[in-house]
């Protein structure tokens, strides 16, 4: 895989990995969390613009697609559930870059990836403490136009 094709793989991972993010800041009930999805947030959408920079300078267009990642993440019911699932993607991030970071040739692109699923396992970590240490809070479901909202409990 070049580096224009992976990169733009990762965009609209990291696009989708943002969207699903913050949907799930609108279901944390509790500030911590909250705070905690909106940086990782955050931190997606910084990487995605990053890798559409490296894709313009290679000569390519940045793929403007997000994949279907918060599609996945919606149809589990719990948030717990959710934020596991949220995990499994950015682990599968930090795979994907592993896998391909030996073939790319140019140092400031491999920085970038490398730094990139660093900060990826430095998020994955966090939420799992949040995760262990009780912060997922309550979910009380409504479905609205394909997306969930909070709704206060009976």
């Amino acid at each position: 895989m070049d580096t224009i094709e992976f990169a733009n793989a990762l965009i609209e991972a990291e696009r989708a990995g943002a969207l699903t993010l913050t949907e799930l800041c609108d279901l944390a009930d509790r500030p911590e969390l909250r705070e905690l999805l909106r940086k990782v947030a955050h931190d997606e959408g910084y990487w995605a613009r990053e890798l559409a920079n490296v894709v313009k300078r290679a000569g390519g267009a940045p793929s403007s697609a997000i994949g279907d990642f918060a599609n996945k993440v919606r149809v589990i019911e719990d948030l717990g559930g959710k934020l596991a699932l949220l995990n499994r993607g950015q682990m599968w991030v930090v795979r994907k870059i592993d896998e391909q970071l030996p073939y790319v040739s140019d140092p400031e692109v491999r920085g970038l990836l490398s730094a990139m699923a660093a900060a990826h396992r430095a998020n994955i970590a966090l939420v799992d403490e949040a995760l262990a240490s009780g912060l997922r809070g309550k979910l009380y479901q409504a479905k609205t136009a394909g997306f969930y909202r909070k709704r206060e409990s009976p």
